[in-house]
């Protein structure tokens, strides 16, 4: 007899399959977002307006009365002299704030070819080697070139805040190959008098600064805030319309050094840093005048240095 045996095991028991995820919840309908983003859009719109926006006409004088009228920087009496070879160009150079400014629109000043001899440069330990030294570095003279200081210490009113400097006359020595410029330079600096929008910026931003320093102390609140603002908007258009110029062929020029009627000549990483600096101390001004909180700017009135006003 054959026998067969059948374990029985035990039913194992049957899972349920896990219940589906809710659906995702449909995001909340911003019942205003149609016109934030028409909002925003516009804003961008008036953003690539103003930093594209130029002035063709940007040697000429185009005042801007907030409060007082800031004029532009008329361009070197000599520009356009014809003299080749070796040349001695006449500068007036003053000093403000520890730097040396050149300051020719408040002077008289030649250009001659250089015949005999030449000025010689000062003693190393003297005055006047400190101050030839300090103008050959930015930017650095050619080969061959040199600034000899040529005159005493006399005390001059600056031609646009009328404020006190110490100033005397140099020469700077070189082989000019064609006629300056507006600048009174080879063409290798920029200035606003050559429609230069980075050298105008700074120099509005200076010259608004002063201005509200003075308002302030007499008091007058009003015109106080007004001044401080335009610098502030000013230092904050600089940097941005800087970037939107590069990206955009033909819209920015490389130079050597910008030239400017307040800071000195600086380099160009130097002057948007000083322009930054201006604007935050014009701030502090703009906060003892009364301004309101955070000194709020628009686009128009931060890029409104390159424009015609």
């Amino acid at each position: 007899m054959l026998l067969v045996l059948v374990a029985c095991g035990s039913k194992q028991p049957v899972r349920e399959a896990p219940p589906p995820p809710p659906p995702p919840r449909a995001p909340a309908v911003d019942p205003h977002h149609d016109e934030l983003v028409a909002e925003h859009r516009k804003i961008e719109d008036q953003q690539q307006s103003a930093l594209a926006a130029t002035c063709e006409d940007k040697t000429q004088k185009h005042e801007r009365c907030l409060p007082s009228c800031y004029p532009t920087e008329p361009a070197d009496a000599r520009a356009g002299k014809k003299l080749a070879g070796r040349v001695e160009i006449t500068h007036l150079v003053c000093e403000r704030d520890g730097k040396y400014v050149l300051v020719d629109e408040a002077a008289k000043l030649a250009i001659r070819r250089v015949r005999g001899r030449a000025p010689h440069a000062h003693k190393k330990a003297s005055w006047q080697a400190a101050i030839e030294h300090a103008l050959a570095e930015t930017p650095k003279l050619p080969r061959g070139d040199a600034i000899v200081v040529t005159g005493k210490w006399r005390q001059l009113a600056h031609p646009l805040t009328k404020e006190r400097m110490k100033c005397v006359q140099v020469s700077q020595l070189t082989a000019l190959h064609h006629p300056l410029d507006g600048c009174g330079s080879d063409g290798s600096l920029a200035c606003e008098a050559i429609g230069d929008a980075a050298a105008r910026g700074i120099n509005v931003v200076h010259y608004r600064l002063a201005e509200a320093r003075q308002l302030q102390a007499i008091g007058s609140v009003d015109d106080c805030q007004q001044a401080a603002l335009e610098a502030i908007a000013v230092a904050r258009g600089l940097p941005r319309w800087r970037q939107y110029a590069k990206l955009n062929v033909g819209k920015w020029t490389h130079r050597a050094a910008f030239r400017t009627r307040f800071d000195g000549t600086l380099d160009e990483d130097t002057l948007f840093a000083t322009a930054a600096e201006l604007g935050k101390q014009a701030e502090v001004v703009y906060n003892a005048c009364g301004g309101a909180t955070g000194a709020p700017t628009t686009v128009e009135q931060e890029q409104s240095f390159h424009t015609c006003w």
